[in-house]
């Protein structure tokens, strides 16, 4: 069982002098005025350098940050790539929390049990954890893709069941190591940042010897139009409703997903609740610089994305309106407005945004108005979340007798055999180099993996979603097994039905996605902080 980290996000830099950062002007420069006060601190101690004695300073987290000081603010410390240990010792400052960035150690000691639990508490939230294996027990995988793989765990200490995303950590090339880290730290930083009922939560994040191990709700619904939930346009209208809300708060906050689309979003059992998930994609809209700028899934991703080239001005959250308006025409009307026979068609379509409403299903004006302006070529002339929420569609009644109900036509595309390829089977053998749009080549020749022989200049490569199926829950009538049989076991009594998850079980023609992982700075709400005497 590994256990240990050997700390992927810790490499010493030149740049970094010591643990603490004290050039304020960073910290001043990048976030708005507030007040900090000794209320807010906790005392702990630290032993001297020179005559081994205890010395008491004060100390606070403060959104992202560890800030610390005596009568004024001494230094502070980003917690995005700082490691937490934990400890009890046999001395008189027996509470100890040791702090590790880039080499340097901060050891903090107090005699005070309920400072420690409550200070240590706030630290799990922020920092990178290594006591996996203590804290949750793997109970079995329930998917993968190309680039993580899901498991259920459950925690040793409220019993409650979690989905874990393991992602291996690549060391074979430095330039792969170092975009694998910037993904995951931007992955990670944007989902501590989102806090909304229609977005799945993060936990915490864990590093052991060979995995960087992401704790989130456990989904105990299915993917969004894989249930055959929706029968009618009423119902269709409140999932888009949630979906436009949660949009909106996205953008509010300056965060844009860029891979909105049925995989990942998730529906709750028994409930018309839906969740968006996997924000291996999102970036801030401020930022200009990239590792990668064309990404998303073909189908959903809008043509400014398809047609952007490196150096010109980046694209924004418009982006996200177009995939969202894709999501309300399948909503509507069972079926993907770019669907064609054709593997060059389906692109094609995508880029020029052409599809027609279907005449079979009587649909309010208000509604294909509404799609059509969220499906605009210019991203200038798409609405906003806001302007979506105000819409005529979300405030009119519907007389569910001149809309009848909608049939549920959408099946698992995984099981149209006989029908020939799917939507998704012929995305995955997609060659994106394969049309061009007034006589400019659209893409560089990009193969795609297990179809193509890779080219050593590709920008996009293509991996299948983690988020897909349905997971039932269920307490287990007879008597428990051990834990070793309840390990070795695929009937586990704590997790019962279908074996079946929330996350895609991957095979050779499911539906891949072009992932492209990026590098954004961290923005919190952090702003101007001063220590003020009691």
């Amino acid at each position: 069982m590994e256990q240990a980290s050997n700390y992927f996000f810790n490499c010493p830099q030149k740049q970094h002098k010591a643990f603490w950062d004290r050039n304020f002007h960073i910290l001043l420069n990048q976030h708005e005025n507030f007040q900090f006060s000794n209320d807010n601190c906790t005392t702990f101690y630290k032993k001297g350098k020179i005559f081994k004695k205890w010395i008491p300073r004060l100390y606070s987290v403060q959104g992202n940050y560890l800030l610390y000081g005596d009568t004024k603010m001494k230094g502070f410390r980003k917690l995005d790539c700082v490691y937490l240990h934990y400890s009890l010792l046999d001395n008189n400052y027996r509470y100890q929390l040791q702090l590790i960035y880039c080499g340097f150690i901060l050891d903090l000691y107090t005699d005070q049990k309920k400072d420690y639990d409550d200070f240590k508490e706030i630290l799990q939230q922020h920092c990178i954890l290594t006591d996996f294996h203590t804290q949750f027990s793997l109970m079995k995988q329930i998917g993968f893709g190309s680039s993580a793989q899901v498991y259920i765990a459950k925690s040793n200490y409220n019993k409650q069941y979690y989905a874990i995303k393991r992602v291996q950590k690549n060391y074979s090339i430095q330039q792969k190591k170092l975009e694998q880290e910037q993904s995951l730290k931007n992955e990670i930083q944007i989902m501590k940042e989102l806090n909304h009922p229609n977005i799945i939560s993060f936990h915490q994040v864990f590093e052991t010897n060979k995995h960087i191990n992401l704790v989130l709700e456990l989904i105990q619904g299915g993917e969004l139009l894989k249930q055959g939930q929706y029968k009618s346009i009423r119902d269709a209208r409140m999932v888009a409703r949630q979906l436009a809300l949660c949009v909106d708060y996205m953008h509010q906050k300056g965060i844009m997903h860029r891979d909105l689309k049925p995989q990942n979003i998730l529906c709750k059992s028994n409930t018309s609740e839906v969740l968006i998930a996997d924000f291996g994609l999102a970036t801030y809209i401020k930022d200009q610089k990239q590792l990668y700028y064309r990404c998303g899934t073909t189908g959903y991703v809008a043509p400014e994305i398809l047609m952007y080239k490196e150096g010109s001005k980046m694209y924004n959250e418009k982006c996200d309106i177009f995939s969202l308006g894709v999501i309300y025409y399948q909503l509507i009307y069972n079926t993907h407005p770019f669907k064609d026979t054709q593997k060059a068609g389906i692109l094609k379509k995508n880029m020029a945004v052409e599809y027609k409403f279907e005449d079979s299903i009587k649909v309010p004006q208000s509604c294909k108005d509404l799609i059509a302006q969220m499906l605009r070529l210019n991203p200038k002339q798409r609405p906003t979340a806001s302007q979506i929420l105000r819409h005529d569609f979300f405030n009119e009644s519907l007389n569910e007798l001149s809309y009848p109900s909608l049939i549920s036509s959408i099946q698992d595309l995984s099981e149209q055999k006989k029908s020939g390829q799917s939507f998704n089977s012929q995305i995955c053998e997609l060659k994106l180099s394969t049309f061009q749009k007034n006589g400019q080549t659209v893409f560089e020749k990009i193969p795609l993996l297990g179809y193509y022989e890779m080219s050593n200049n590709h920008e996009l490569k293509e991996r299948s979603p983690i988020w897909n199926k349905r997971i039932e829950l269920q307490r287990p009538a007879s008597q428990p097994r051990s834990k070793a049989q309840s390990l070795n076991t695929q009937k586990n009594p704590e997790i019962r039905g279908n074996k079946v998850s929330i996350f895609r079980q991957q095979s050779k023609n499911s539906e891949n996605d072009l992932d492209q992982s990026h590098q954004y700075p961290y923005t919190s709400l952090i702003n101007r902080c001063k220590i003020k005497n009691k």
